[in-house]
């Protein structure tokens, strides 16, 4: 892969933007108002966020298996002003944990009921206030490797989170990756505690399959 060269860290607050309602997808994906010299990054249908969690199984005593759950609920912008800084409080992703789903319901039950607590908490969402390594403009073609920073927040639970992305430009088309490591004591969340489950590994690995689109201030 050819990375572009990195650039500074970028971030800047949103009093630039036209406000942060009017800059967050609609359900449909519709690209949000833009000020003159911003660019979007808008994520469409086609996204899928996954968490990967390390567990043994009475049934299998020796064996450290992975428990795997995803949802294609997701949604969220990215949003630059012209000097490539971004605009804070108008970049979040979002993701609907309630419809996190495995292959094993009674552990997705114990994630939402007890760690999560979906009923209260239906979304987990991550406010990007910068990125490290990716150029401005932005490219529109070849591959980067590039950082996102900013805050998490699973329940009412707030952490600093960096996110490692691999992404492929092709035109105003996006097709990326995102993860990072984060685990269930940072985020104050209990981990599943069911009979058939022997143990929990502290970690939790969380993916993003992303699938955007780059729209500009027209």
């Amino acid at each position: 892969e050819s990375a572009q060269a990195p650039a500074s860290p970028t971030s800047e607050p949103a009093s630039t933007a036209a406000s942060a309602s009017s800059a967050q997808p609609s359900s449909e994906n519709i690209a949000p108002v833009l000020e003159s010299g911003s660019t979007a990054i808008v994520v469409q249908d086609g996204t899928t966020a996954r968490y990967i969690v390390g567990e043994r199984l009475a049934a299998r005593l020796s064996i450290l298996s992975e428990a795997i759950g995803e949802t294609s609920d997701v949604t969220g912008t990215i949003i630059f002003n012209e000097n490539g800084s971004v605009l804070s409080k108008a970049s979040v992703l979002t993701v609907g944990v309630d419809g996190l789903t495995s292959d094993e319901s009674r552990e997705d039950g114990f994630l939402k009921r007890s760690s999560i607590q979906t009923s209260r908490f239906p979304d987990a969402t991550f406010s990007i206030n910068g990125t490290e390594g990716l150029d401005w403009p932005l490219p529109s073609e070849g591959s980067v490797s590039f950082t996102l920073l900013g805050n998490m927040t699973i329940r009412d639970v707030s952490k600093p989170v960096t996110l490692d992305a691999e992404a492929q430009f092709t035109g105003d088309s996006i097709t990326a990756t995102a993860s990072t490591i984060i685990t269930f004591d940072q985020f104050e969340m209990s981990k599943p505690s069911l009979a058939f489950i022997l143990s929990v590994e502290g970690e939790i690995r969380l993916e993003l399959d992303i699938q955007a689109l780059v729209r500009k201030a027209s």
